[in-house]
């Protein structure tokens, strides 16, 4: 697994029982009380067989509702590119294994990135949690 996965969710999981309870049931919630999360970007967890898997699924076109990513980006011209992978939407869809990769995340062994083939889909990142802090 990827350190930068396991060092991302290791406040939440890694951390008190309540801290990761309130993660698993409200994934959205605790990471807000930590970073940011804009409001078009969907967190779901979801547990079955023993497995918990959390998914972030984020537009591939972002709205400029208040709190969106879009909006985000409208307010502050520095985030029209990825601020944590340094690149855009187009770029990421066209190359995210390789770009992954730069950060030492391997796809789909790490992650699972799944892309809407509609134009107003979006881009989905699945981790399996439970492998993580076993």
């Amino acid at each position: 697994m990827a350190f930068q996965l396991k060092e991302f969710f290791a406040p939440w999981l890694n951390s008190t029982a309540e801290k990761r309870a309130f993660f698993l049931a409200k994934p959205r919630e605790a990471m807000e009380e930590l970073v940011g999360v804009p409001s078009d970007i969907q967190i779901t967890i979801t547990q079955n067989n023993q497995q918990i898997w959390f998914r972030a699924s984020i537009p591939k076109l972002t709205n400029n509702t208040a709190g969106s990513l879009g909006h985000m980006r409208q307010n502050n011209q520095r985030i029209l590119k990825c601020p944590v992978l340094k690149v855009s939407g187009t770029e990421f869809i066209q190359n995210h294994e390789s770009i992954l990769m730069d950060y030492g995340i391997r796809v789909p062994d790490d992650v699972i990135v799944s892309i809407d083939n509609d134009a107003q889909g979006m881009i989905h990142f699945d981790v399996r949690l439970d492998t993580l802090y076993s």
